[in-house]
């Protein structure tokens, strides 16, 4: 398999954002990503998808929609459209119209920040998805950089703090996300995880003082999506965001927190008869399976089946799971930085059926 380390949920100029798709790009290629997905509020940009190039490097640009209705207020219902070649704004006003339009184009569809709680110190209202009848939907992104932002900060002297310090900030995605998400998979929906940053950039003036306050280069150093597909980027820009949609729709993919340590070459898998599985597999259950984790630092390990942990393994690096019945697996793991446990590495499940 090979992994790309991709960054999903960015804005632009277009939008709230504070450069353009060049600029963005060229950020990215610094930082390393392999693909970024850009996706401005209720337009889609059309143009600038495809492979983009510094020196002898590049990054390959996806162009999608974040989807909202401007109408509502607050604007709760926020919708990440991927894969898309034209808006589905005109549907923002129903969330299950929506999400049938982007479906029958062949897009996928993404609920972002489910849980977006106000920050009365800044003005900033409660965006959290509220419309939990709706179907169809690909996943949820279960850890929104930005977001986090107003979950963690609690007065001004934090959000200074976060503001001038920003590697302190990601700490986990909010527990109410994972157990939403959790709730969905043991109705049996099978929902793709996907890391946001949500990428602004925010700049601000402290009297005579300027600052630059997350910008996108810190943001693509902390919350990627690594997506892991089958064969290596053919470099014919088509072909590989085909690729990379194809198995971000099947949840063949994790979740990390570079800024702690990198996640690449994270492999969380299911074994039996010399065949093996990844995340986002679904399998019948038999005798003999083993899940299996591989990772490249050593971490705290949750193994949970169903919502629940059914093993902690601390400081390890490998380990294997015998697989006593079915059920749906996913792997959580931690590591400590900057004086807290932090999250480092959440994957998507294996379904065991």
């Amino acid at each position: 398999m090979h992994e790309l380390i991709t960054n999903i949920h960015i804005h632009t100029r277009y939008s709230d954002g504070k450069k353009l798709h060049r600029e963005i790009a060229d950020d990215a290629i610094k930082a390393g990503l392999d693909a970024i997905i850009i996706t401005d509020h209720n337009m889609y940009v059309k143009g600038f998808d495809g492979y983009l190039s510094k020196g002898d490097r590049k990054v390959l640009v996806l162009v999608g929609e974040e989807i909202h209705d401007k109408t509502r207020i607050p604007q709760k219902n926020h919708l990440l459209a991927i894969g898309i070649d034209r808006s589905h704004a005109r549907y923002a006003s129903s969330t299950q119209e929506l999400i049938n339009s982007i479906n029958k184009t062949g897009g996928l569809s993404f609920i972002a920040h489910p849980y977006d709680p106000e920050l009365p110190a800044f003005k900033e209202d409660d965006l959290s998805w509220e419309d939990w009848s709706v179907s169809g939907f690909t996943g949820l992104e279960i850890w929104n950089n930005l977001s986090e932002f107003k979950v963690r900060v609690r007065g001004i002297p934090s959000a200074v703090f976060f503001g001038l310090f920003p590697a302190f900030l990601a700490k986990e995605p909010p527990i109410q996300i994972r157990k939403r998400w959790d709730a969905l998979l043991a109705e049996g929906k099978q929902v793709v995880a996907i890391g946001g940053s949500d990428a602004h950039t925010l700049k601000y003036n402290f009297g005579p003082f300027r600052k630059t306050v997350f910008p996108y280069s810190y943001h693509f150093k902390t919350i990627n999506t690594h997506i892991l597909i089958e064969k290596e980027l053919s470099g014919d820009a088509k072909k590989d965001s085909e690729m990379i949609l194809n198995a971000l729709e099947k949840g063949n993919a994790f979740v990390a927190n570079d800024m702690i340590s990198p996640g690449k070459g994270f492999r969380f898998t299911l074994e039996n008869r010399g065949k093996q599985w990844m995340m986002g597999d679904e399998v019948d259950f038999c005798e003999g399976q083993v899940l299996t984790a591989s990772l490249p630092f050593e971490a705290e390990c949750v193994l949970l089946k169903d919502r629940e942990p059914v093993i902690r393994v601390q400081r390890c690096r490998q380990f294997s799971f015998p697989v006593k019945e079915p059920g749906c697996y996913r792997l959580e793991c931690f590591r400590r930085f900057l004086f807290e446990r932090r999250g480092w590495i959440f994957s998507n499940p294996i379904y065991i059926r």
